[in-house]
């Protein structure tokens, strides 16, 4: 029987419960999808993934979403993000460093976003690009001058080494100068090391803010939303309390105030609850799940748990221990109403497609992909 300690690399499950059940691929799903649907419900899957433990990949997420559909419209939010990112690493755990999440988000809500750098992401990810051989500085000018956004793309993500993007950057500007002037020309200055995302993603995303710039697309103002104290507590996480009757199966009724997707996007993806039977894992097994999670990690190690891997269960030493963590943290899962099951595992229908995806979200853009593109689509990995 293999029994391993919660601080084990050696299994790394595919499904990952976070703080209140849901599944913690789709929650980032949730987020994405919220943010550029300009909903407030964004918030909440942003504190789940915080809350649950997950708080520097929340970031990296952020930051990802930030240029692949904001930053091209919103550059100067660039220096805000990397502002409140540095303060949020100074400070120690308090309530004024987790309002900080929920200012990065409600700041990106306000803002235009298109789907340019998203889609040319997939599109050179998903498709061949067929852009020849013995690419100079010649045939990259030619682009530039063609606004051939799909074979920028597929030089810049596929085809371009590491030794060659200072030279690339350095056409780029030679070319944008010429076109917009020095006073509108953006400099290249993206800390990568900070912001946690590729350094040829965001080359491709400041390739684009400069065509952006030079189509005059309407960029975003330099207002900035303050959030306020209740904005953040009524995502913290909720306790049970034993001595006024609070018990913890109470808690995931009061603590769904979403659907996992209840806007139908989640067939568009790739979903780790294709690898096994979710419900099952819901239902019977939970613990074991939660275990992946910062916050349940740390509950149970506070209570001498260990994961057996092969049963897929949480041991404690003893019956004292076991008792004491499920007063705590019993939410019953198997006893839940159907309702409050199906906020977190509810069937995913396929509802929506790429086409409809692009339509609803194309303006402000500049980069129009062919239908068959889309049409060809399938689940995308985000």
């Amino acid at each position: 029987m293999e029994n391993q300690t919660l601080s084990s690399e050696t299994h790394v499950s595919k499904i990952i419960f976070t703080r209140y059940l849901y599944v913690k691929d789709e929650v980032i799903l949730a987020l994405v999808t919220s943010i550029i649907d300009k909903h407030d419900k964004s918030l909440f899957w942003a504190y789940e993934l915080y809350y649950s433990g997950f708080e520097t990949e929340l970031f990296y997420l952020l930051w990802k979403i930030y240029f692949d559909f904001y930053y091209t419209l919103n550059h100067s939010f660039y220096a805000y993000f990397i502002k409140k990112y540095g303060e949020w690493k100074k400070m120690g755990k308090s309530q004024e460093r987790d309002k900080i999440v929920g200012s990065v988000v409600s700041n990106l809500l306000i803002r235009p976003h298109n789907l340019d750098i998203f889609l040319l992401r997939q599109v050179t990810s998903l498709f061949e690009v067929d852009i020849g051989s013995d690419i100079d500085s010649s045939k990259i000018y030619k682009w530039l001058s063609e606004k051939n956004y799909l074979y920028i793309s597929e030089y810049v993500l596929n085809r371009c080494s590491d030794t060659q993007l200072v030279d690339l950057l350095n056409l780029v500007k030679v070319y944008f100068l010429e076109r917009i002037g020095e006073k509108k020309l953006v400099e290249y200055k993206i800390k990568h090391i900070t912001v946690g995302v590729a350094r040829k993603f965001t080359i491709l995303a400041y390739i684009m803010l400069q065509f952006s710039m030079l189509e005059k697309l309407k960029s975003g103002k330099n207002l900035y939303v303050i959030v306020e104290d209740e904005e953040v507590k009524k995502f913290e996480t909720i306790y049970s309390d034993y001595d006024s009757s609070f018990y913890p199966y109470k808690i995931l009724p009061l603590a769904y105030l979403y659907s996992i997707d209840e806007d139908n996007y989640m067939s568009l993806f790739t979903l780790n609850r294709d690898s096994l039977d979710l419900r099952a894992a819901y239902l019977k097994e939970w613990e074991y799940y939660a275990s992946h999670s910062p916050v349940w990690r740390e509950r149970i190690e506070k209570y001498k748990g260990t994961i057996n891997h092969d049963n897929r269960k949480i041991e404690f030493p003893d019956d004292d221990y076991f008792e004491e963590f499920y007063d705590a943290f019993n939410y019953e899962t198997d006893e839940q109403k159907v309702e409050t099951i199906n906020k977190s595992i509810q069937e995913i229908i396929e509802k929506r497609t790429w086409m409809q995806f692009y339509e609803q979200h194309k303006k402000n853009g500049l980069f129009n992909p062919d239908n068959e593109f889309l049409e060809d689509f399938g689940r995308v990995i985000y």
